[in-house]
């Protein structure tokens, strides 16, 4: 069996118990990883298709654990975001692409890093704010696959429980990578062999969410934090070191 295949399996379900436990972890774990064996932007389409999965699966079930006032404004900064992270997507070769995925998840780790410890959860953040947040992540999501760790560091910053974030950025996933495929189709398309590798590699992402809904349950708010920042460290870790 191919070596490429065999890690990319183990990534996908990896990185798909990951999203389902904590509510992020496969834009920032298996999309580099995609990055880095396929070394095309076929990459992004393929994580896109495969976390479109993961947040149909999951939503129905924790949809009255999402905050929907962010959800909808979130929605509409995605609306906002995403034709200009695709505009990126067409002008950016894979290079590019890996240092932008970087730089974005440095970011996130700092954000999420800097705000905790001026975390103001008593002061609700306002409209213009969630919809921002939701702009930066249309853009991450349309050209990165990766909308998923701005949101859930600043949702963390603001002293959301591990479970509303969750629910609340898989919600928002439906959207993100519905539109990001909306686009990707209209703009370059998606051809066979991409299809093909997303159904490849559909049975190692419904075993990862299996396991990651068992494992939710015994992760504590503290641990939830301790992970995200390890997922984000790593990511960008794994993305700088392969740059060539």
């Amino acid at each position: 069996m191919d070596l490429e295949f065999v890690l990319l399996n183990i990534a996908v379900l990896g990185a798909s118990a990951l999203q389902a436990a904590t509510g992020i972890g496969f834009g920032v774990i298996a999309g580099p990883i995609l990055l880095v064996v396929l070394n095309d932007s076929s990459a992004i389409q393929v994580s896109i298709a495969l976390n479109l999965l993961i947040a149909i699966i999951l939503t129905p079930s924790l949809r009255h654990m999402a905050d929907w006032t962010i959800l909808r404004n979130l929605v509409i900064g995605l609306l906002i975001g995403s034709p200009i992270g695709i505009l990126i997507f067409l002008n950016i070769n894979v290079v590019l692409l890996k240092v932008a995925a970087g730089v974005g998840v440095l970011l996130t780790l700092c954000l999420l890093v800097l705000r905790n410890r001026l975390r103001q959860p008593n002061a609700p953040p306002g409209r213009p704010e969630q919809i921002s947040v939701g702009a930066i992540a249309g853009v991450m999501g349309a050209c990165l696959a990766m909308p998923g760790p701005i949101p859930a560091a600043w949702m963390s910053s603001k002293g959301h429980d591990k479970q509303a974030i969750r629910a609340t950025i898989l919600a928002m996933f439906v959207f993100s990578y519905a539109i990001a495929s909306a686009l990707q189709f209209a703009t370059v398309g998606i051809d066979a062999e991409t299809w093909n590798l997303s159904a490849t590699l559909v049975p190692a992402t419904i075993v990862g969410i299996l396991l990651g809904n068992f494992v939710s349950r015994r992760i504590t708010g503290r641990i939830f934090g301790w992970i995200l920042n390890a997922i984000l460290a790593a990511t960008a870790l794994i993305l700088f070191a392969t740059i060539r």
